[in-house]
């Protein structure tokens, strides 16, 4: 759930304290190269990046200052952790190459450490979930996941309950069904807008809550598991692409595809684009095939994003220009973006939503591109 999971970096600018520094130890990662990102003008940016030293050790200076924002100190796009910090913060993080994730231990930054408490609460059934994915026969394992899921979405609301004010709340409430629980959105919005008013991701999160609030409510779409679920074929819902002619997923029939559901607008969806960039570059010389779906109202808006998130790799691009009443909305009950679903040569659901996303997405991939 990078993302939501691990997900998201932004920056920002605050007077810069003369001695502020990142360091720590990364075990096992001597002379591997590590960079702080943040966002900037819409895109991932490098604010600093250091070798680590022989005896493991780093330290980074921002030359410039830093917003209270969400940061990744990043080894690789599959290994990062998510910092949310600013300029007044001398951070001290600490880890294993390889999991940095799962190992990382935090001084010195409340905010960060707020929102480890809650991947800590969650690991288990994180784990749990990963072990369960890797196992064959999803229609088995497919009431355990969705069980662990609820309990997930669970915690998260009880972590909000004391926390809507805590910046970490931006990333916990994405835990949650949008549809279900607008109202948790919207205070968390509202709580941290003060504290987040200079980030660049905390903008383009709160368009997308206003969005949702306008729209996703609603919409009348059927229940989502009703139509996309393991083992199930994907209806074809013909949507328009970048030269008006009407596309479906099924037009790739005899490839393995993924169908990558969002928005220009949504904020965590431009967050994960990176990462769906470098799983396209892995995966498509194996026989990998995206066709991704828009729900932008706006068509220079759609394009704009798609040119600078680098989407344009693959030529499966559509958009109906209806926002949440996109036909995809109303026939197949999307209700939330990102929203991912695989499918297997034969057109066959194999994996959607979180399982088919971040390293989920990429253990699936493997098993399917042999």
């Amino acid at each position: 759930m990078k993302w939501i999971l691990p997900i998201l970096v932004l920056f920002s600018l605050v007077s810069c304290d003369e001695g502020q520094k990142i360091e720590g130890k990364i075990e096992g990662g001597n002379g591997q190269t590590l960079y702080l990102i943040g966002m900037r003008e819409g895109e991932d940016a490098v604010l600093d990046s250091t070798v680590i030293g022989p005896d493991d050790k780093y330290t980074l200076r921002p030359q410039k200052g830093l917003y209270k924002d969400f940061y990744r100190l990043e080894l690789n796009p599959n290994d990062y952790v998510v910092l949310i910090t600013d300029s007044t913060e001398h951070v001290t993080l600490n880890g294993h190459f390889g999991n940095l994730n799962e190992s990382v231990e935090i001084e010195g930054s409340p905010s960060s450490l707020k929102f480890l408490s809650y991947g800590k609460l969650i690991a288990p059934k994180m784990s749990e979930m990963i072990d369960l994915d890797m196992q064959e026969g999803g229609e088995i394992t497919r009431p355990r996941i969705e069980q662990l899921q609820k309990e997930i979405g669970e915690i998260a609301l009880s972590w909000l309950d004391g926390n809507f004010s805590e910046p970490a709340a931006v990333m916990v409430v994405q835990y949650l069904d949008p549809a279900q629980y607008i109202d948790q959105y919207k205070r968390v919005k509202e709580a941290v807008q003060e504290t987040l008013s200079e980030s660049e991701y905390f903008q383009a999160w709160s368009q997308y809550v206003r969005q949702l609030e306008d729209e996703v409510q609603s919409v009348q779409r059927p229940p989502i598991d009703d139509v996309i679920a393991v083992g199930k074929k994907l209806p074809d819902v013909p949507l328009p692409d970048l030269n008006n002619r009407l596309k479906v997923p099924s037009d790739l029939s005899g490839q393995v595809v993924l169908v990558d559901c969002w928005a220009s607008w949504c904020g965590p969806c431009r967050a994960s684009n990176p990462e769906l960039v470098a799983t396209y570059d892995k995966y498509h010389p194996k026989g990998l095939q995206i066709f991704s779906i828009s729900l932008d109202k706006d068509k220079d808006a759609w394009i704009g994003a798609l040119r600078q998130d680098h989407l344009l790799k693959w030529p499966h691009h559509v958009c109906d220009f209806k926002g949440w009443n996109s036909d995809v909305c109303t026939q197949w009950g999307i209700n939330s973006i990102p929203y991912a679903i695989l499918l297997d040569k034969n057109g066959i659901i194999v994996a959607h939503g979180t399982d088919a996303m971040g390293k989920n997405l990429h253990k699936h991939l493997d098993k399917l591109l042999k």
